[in-house]
């Protein structure tokens, strides 16, 4: 990802949030397809509902793993070294503030996702007799798309989405960006300078 896009992505928290759960939700689909299929065959494809249930289990545990660790990259990690300021005990307890109310925020869409997940998979395999591990895809896709637009509206409301303010050179003045950046040069070369 050029750098420019990366820090559009770490500084808009619309962008950042619901790129992430999106791509957490299709990265758990996708994982998750495979087994459901399996599981539909060893238990009898059935037992739908015991399937949906199974799904729905599956991509949860999966969903939330990839949405945390996508998360610290967005909103968390400095790869360039831009904020050496930022104390680091600090910056693991927002993340983990953060992050746990976006999924706090989530947990609150629970019913609509599993209705509409859920029954679908289940009505899927049962009136258009689609497979479990399509059905699976198809209803969960229609799920987080519909709660997306549901906890995007939400999110603006409760300040969930206000943006990230990391000043950077795209942002900041060019005087400003020059002067810190000769600072930087100085405190370098006077760190080299003592180590020797």
């Amino acid at each position: 990802m050029p750098k420019r896009a990366f820090k559009l992505y770490q500084r808009k928290r619309i962008i950042n949030i619901n790129v992430n759960i999106l791509v957490a939700g299709l990265i758990s689909i996708a994982l998750t397809k495979y087994p459901i299929h399996w599981i539909s065959l060893w238990i009898g494809e059935d037992k739908r509902f015991l399937i949906s249930v199974i799904a729905y289990v599956l991509d949860t545990i999966m969903d939330v793993c990839v949405y945390y660790g996508l998360h610290w990259i967005a909103n968390h990690w400095n790869p360039h070294g831009h904020h050496p300021e930022i104390d680091q005990r600090s910056k693991y307890k927002k993340f983990a503030r953060e992050a746990t109310r976006v999924q706090a925020e989530r947990a609150a869409l629970v019913p609509v996702f599993m209705l509409i997940a859920m029954g679908g998979m289940w009505a899927l395999q049962k009136y258009a007799e689609i497979r479990a591990s399509w059905s699976f895809v198809f209803a969960f896709i229609a799920a987080m798309l519909v709660t997306r637009v549901i906890h995007t509206v939400w999110g603006y409301r409760t300040g969930t989405f206000q943006d990230n303010t990391i000043p950077n050179a795209d942002t900041e003045p060019p005087i400003v960006s020059a002067v810190e950046h000769v600072v930087e040069e100085i405190a370098e070369h006077r760190s080299e300078k003592d180590s020797q």
